[in-house]
């Protein structure tokens, strides 16, 4: 069996060669690495009879590719806001092998089909709710809570409401001009002195079938109940911020998570997913919604520390695409 292997990774290119060279990029250092192993990556968005177009990273900058047959697929399409073009690309699929599958991103898309599918295998979550006729009524027994869009990301129309606030049945989604069906799930009230402190850990699968667990990244506001790094909420370290009991209880929980996937056909491709937990008064931590384009909290923590988080971020970045490289080995 040749050793070496092709691995497509599903990026808008926008028409053009990436501006940055890769050794500025951890995606790219990522790239050269795998090349040395006898992984050649090649990153595009132009899809057919499972040939990819568009660039290879090479010292110094992007060697443009044509058609170049590929043995495995690493999905990173912002397809909910090209869906015209993302379905053109999956056209042009032909069975490759993908991760994360189209399935799965959808159900992770989906934040009551994804809740209910963790909760019925032991992750516990905040209560929500789908119903905007018992919007109000859960509202006053809960005291506070999130509207959230169904199929949201980035944070894009999250808010906390109280009894009294307005709880439309539809809010403002990722895709413009779109509205989304609202949810309404029950707050975690956040330690004393902040507005919001919630933890993002980035779990992926490896070539071995187990499952690593990044650190712990931190987002925090003392004034904005929804922490948001676009919308300047500080970005820290979980592992100097946290206590080491609430480390452990983070790794427990997402443990859990992490069985909840295996026990999950929708999730046998799946090869990384970002999970996000609010901490309580007493800093246990509680999943709120899990991502399967998970991106930019490892990042910021690179840009502000990179002697300590630049080599993680890479290897981030090649681990997804080491473990399609090992399934196509396997066959």
């Amino acid at each position: 069996m040749n050793s070496r292997c092709t691995i497509g990774v599903l990026v808008p290119t926008n028409g053009g060669e990436p501006t940055t060279p890769p050794e500025a990029r951890p995606i790219g250092r990522a790239a050269l690495m795998l090349a040395k192993e006898g992984i050649d990556v090649i990153f595009g968005d132009a899809l057919q009879d499972a040939r990819i177009t568009g660039y290879r990273a090479q010292p110094g900058g992007w060697q443009p590719v044509d058609a170049i047959p590929i043995d495995g697929l690493h999905d990173r399409f912002p397809s909910q806001l090209r869906s015209e073009q993302f379905s053109a690309i999956m056209r042009g699929r032909n069975g490759i092998v993908m991760a994360n599958p189209v399935d799965f991103t959808l159900w992770c898309r989906d934040k009551i089909a994804s809740q209910r599918g963790l909760e019925a295998l032991g992750v516990p979550m905040p209560v929500v709710t789908a119903d905007p006729d018992r919007f109000d009524a859960v509202l006053r027994a809960w005291g506070s809570g999130f509207l959230k869009p169904q199929y949201g990301a980035l944070g894009i129309g999250v808010r906390r409401v109280i009894p009294g606030d307005p709880l439309p049945p539809t809010l403002e989604g990722v895709v413009p001009n779109r509205p989304d069906p609202t949810i309404l799930q029950s707050a975690v009230e956040p330690p004393t002195a902040w507005a919001s402190r919630t933890v993002r850990v980035l779990l992926q699968r490896t070539a071995d079938g187990g499952w690593f667990q990044g650190a712990p990244v931190v987002r925090q506001s003392r004034t904005d109940p929804v922490a948001n790094a676009a919308n300047g909420a500080e970005v820290v370290d979980g592992t100097a911020a946290l206590p080491s009991t609430c480390l452990a209880a983070i790794r427990t929980v997402v443990s859990t998570v992490a069985r909840a996937f295996d026990a999950l056909p929708i999730a046998r491709r799946m090869v990384e997913v970002g999970i996000d937990l609010a901490l309580d008064r007493e800093l246990n931590p509680w999943v709120i919604e899990v991502n399967s384009r998970p991106r930019g909290r490892m990042e910021i923590l690179a840009e502000t520390a990179p002697e300590r988080f630049d080599r993680a971020h890479r290897d981030a970045c090649a681990r997804p695409i080491r473990v399609l490289a090992a399934w196509s080995k396997k066959g």
